[in-house]
C-alpha cells in the first residue's frame, strides 16, 4: 500500500488584512444574477475581457475566490471514497485467487509428489504404504557421498541377504586340549557422535590426506588392539548412518543424530565384527535412512542385528558361527527418540525396527533354538540416561529375557556404567536358566564430559563347550575405557579412546596432569559401578 503524502502550505505573504475586511466573500446584491442563475457578464472592453489584470487599489486586500459549495465537495469526496473501495475490492479478489491456487497446488503435490518419490525409492507395490509420512521422510536434495553407497535398498519384498547361520571354516575352529570349543565375545559401549566429534573427524581427514571426507580411525588408535582382541567384537552407534540426505540438516548430533557412515570404515579397521542397530536414535534419519544404513553396514562387511528391510527378514533368526559355536543374537530398543510419534513410515514399526513394543522375545528365542543356536545373546537398549543403578523396568525386562531362554544380556543407553550380575530362573523350555546380565556399558566415544559419562567399559564373556555337549558362559570380565579430549572450542577438539589399564603407570604421550588425574578417576568410577554386582572381573589390558 502506498504511503499518503502530507503537504504543508505557508501563510500568504501579502499584507495583513484590515480587521473586518475580506474575512468572508462579499455577497452578490440581490438581482445581480439573471433569472437563469448565470453570473452577470462583464461589460465588453473591461479589463478582464481584454486579458489585462485589473490593478488593485493600494492598501486594499486581495479578494478571495469563493470556496466550492458544500454539495459539490461532498460529491467529489464520495466519488473518491467509492474509487478506493472499488480498488481495495479488486485487490482482495486477486489475493483470494492467488491463495486458492496455492492451496490447490499443495494438495495436488501432497497426493502426487510424495507417492512419486516413494515409488522411485522402493520399487514396491503401493498397498504397503499404510500412512503418509512427514515431509522429512522423503530425502531432501540428493547429496551422495563418494565413498558410502547411501541409496536405500529395496524394501518391499527384500529377501534376507545373510543366511540364517553363517558357517565358519573348520580350520578356524579353536578347541582346548580336550577338543572342546570356546569363543570369546567382547562388546564396547555406545558410540555417540556429537557434531564436534564428526567435525574433528573432518579435520583429521584433511590432516591425513584421507580420500574420505571423515576419518575416525585415529580416535581408536590407542584402543585398537583391545577391540580386536576377541573372537567376536560387537558395538553400537547411536544414530542413523544412511547418509546426509536423510535429514534436512545433513549430518547432525544431538538431539537428532545423523552420523557420517564413514565411521564404519574405522570400526572395521579396529576389528569390530557386528553392530547392534536397535537403539533410540535408529530412526533419526527416518525410515529411508534406516534402510540406507543397513545397506552401508553390509557394504563394508559388518554383520548386524536389530533392524530389518522386510517382515520376512524380521522373522528370520540371526545366528552366526563363532569358532564353530552357533550363537543366536537378539537386539531390542525400548524407545525411538519420539520418531515413532512424528509420522514416520508405518513400515518402521511393522518390521523395520526391533523395539520392545513390536517384538516378542519368547517367540524370537524359540526361533533361534529351532535354527540350531547353541547359545542366545540379547543386546538391550534400555534404562534411564545417567542413572547409576538399573531401574525397575530394566529388571522386569531382564526377567522376561531369562524366561525366554537368553544366556547373556548386554545393555546400553544410560551412558554410564551399570553393574553385571547373574540371574536365575526357569526358561520357556522348562530348563533351569542361568543368565549373565550387564545392565549398561557406558559411553565408548562421545563428547560427554561430566564424571561417569566420559568413560565406559569393554565387556567380555566366553562361551565354553562342556563334555556333555552343552555350553556355559564363563569368565565375565571388563576393561575400563576413557575418552581423552584435547584442543578447545574455538579451534576444535580431538578425541582418543584410552584403555585405562594399559596407561596406569605411564600415561599416553602428551597427556596433561589434569587429564591424567581425570582418567584415573574415571577408572575408579567404572570399578565402583561394577562392584555393585556379583559378576565381572577387572582386567588390565
Amino acid at each position: 500500500m502506498e504511503e499518503k503524502r502530507r503537504t504543508t502550505s505557508g501563510a500568504p505573504r501579502h499584507a495583513a488584512r484590515p480587521a473586518g475586511e475580506g474575512s468572508a466573500p462579499k455577497k452578490r446584491p440581490a438581482g445581480s444574477t439573471s433569472a437563469s442563475g448565470a453570473p452577470k457578464k462583464r461589460p465588453v472592453g473591461s479589463a478582464a475581457a481584454s486579458g489585462v489584470p485589473k490593478k488593485r487599489p493600494a492598501g486594499s486586500a486581495p479578494q478571495r475566490r469563493p470556496s466550492p459549495s458544500p454539495a459539490r465537495y461532498s460529491r467529489r469526496q464520495r466519488n473518491t471514497n467509492w474509487s478506493m473501495v472499488l480498488a481495495l475490492a479488486i485487490i482482495v479478489i486477486i489475493l483470494i485467487g492467488i491463495l486458492a491456487l496455492i492451496i490447490l497446488g499443495v494438495k495436488s503435490c501432497s497426493s502426487g509428489c510424495s507417492s512419486g518419490k516413494r515409488a522411485v525409492a522402493n520399487n514396491g507395490p503401493a498397498q504397503i504404504y499404510m500412512e503418509t509420512p512427514e515431509p522429512q521422510e522423503t530425502p531432501a536434495a540428493q547429496v551422495v557421498d563418494n565413498v558410502i553407497d547411501v541409496q536405500p535398498a529395496e524394501t518391499a519384498a527384500a529377501e534376507p541377504t545373510a543366511p540364517a547361520v553363517l558357517p565358519t571354516p573348520a580350520a578356524n575352529v579353536r578347541t582346548d586340549a580336550n577338543g572342546l570349543r570356546s569363543a570369546t565375545i567382547r562388546t564396547a559401549g555406545d558410540f555417540v557422535i556429537h557434531d564436534v566429534v564428526f567435525q574433528s573427524a573432518a579435520r583429521l581427514a584433511k590432516q591425513t590426506n584421507s580420500s574420505d571426507p571423515f576419518n575416525f580411525r585415529p580416535m581408536l588408535n590407542l584402543i585398537r588392539d583391545q577391540l580386536e582382541n576377541a573372537d567376536f567384537t560387537v558395538t553400537n552407534v547411536d544414530g542413523s548412518m544412511g547418509g546426509k540426505q536423510y535429514y534436512k540438516y545433513g549430518y547432525s548430533g544431538y538431539p537428532q543424530f545423523n552420523t557420517p557412515p564413514h565411521i564404519l570404515y574405522a570400526l572395521v579397521d579396529a576389528g569390530v565384527d557386528m553392530l547392534t542397530l536397535a537403539n533410540n536414535h535408529m530412526l533419526d534419519g527416518w525410515f529411508d535412512g534406516l534402510m540406507a544404513e543397513i545397506a552401508n553396514v553390509e557394504k563394508v562387511g559388518l554383520k548386524h542385528v536389530g533392524a530389518n528391510r522386510s517382515a520376512e527378514e524380521k522373522n528370520t533368526p540371526v545366528v552366526y558361527e563363532i569358532n564353530g559355536i552357533k550363537v543366536g543374537f537378539m537386539n531390542y530398543t525400548v524407545s525411538l527418540n519420539e520418531m515413532d510419534k512424528k509420522g514416520v513410515d508405518s513400515r518402521a514399526l511393522e518390521f523395520g525396527v526391533n523395539a520392545t513394543k513390536n517384538s516378542d522375545p519368547k517367540k524370537d528365542a524359540k526361533a533361534l533354538r529351532d535354527a540350531g543356536a547353541d547359545v542366545i545373546v540379547c543386546y538391550m537398549h534400555w534404562g534411564k540416561e545417567y542413572e547409576e543403578m538399573p531401574d525397575d523396568n530394566q529388571k522386569k525386562l531382564a526377567n522376561i529375557l531369562v524366561a525366554s531362554g537368553c544366556d547373556v544380556i548386554v545393555g546400553g543407553h544410560p551412558h554410564v556404567v551399570q553393574y553385571a550380575t547373574w540371574l536365575s530362573g526357569t526358561n520357556q523350555f522348562g530348563e533351569a536358566q542361568q543368565t549373565l546380565c550387564l545392565y549398561s556399558l557406558g559411553n565408548f566415544l562421545s563428547d560427554q564430559r561430566l564424571p561417569l559419562r566420559d568413560g565406559g567399559i569393554l565387556f567380555d564373556f566366553t562361551i565354553q563347550e562342556q563334555a556333555d555337549g552343552s555350553f556355559s558362559i564363563i569368565n565375565p570380565s571388563y576393561l575400563p575405557t576413557w575418552v581423552w579430549r584435547t584442543g578447545d572450542k574455538e579451534n576444535g577438539y580431538d578425541y582418543s579412546v584410552v584403555p585405562i589399564g594399559k596407561y596406569l603407570d605411564t600415561r599416553p604421550e602428551g597427556m596433561s596432569d589434569a587429564d591424567y588425574t581425570r582418567m584415573l578417576q574415571s577408572y575408579q568410577e567404572s570399578i565402583n559401578a561394577m562392584q555393585k554386582g556379583n559378576a565381572g572381573t577387572l582386567i588390565a589390558d
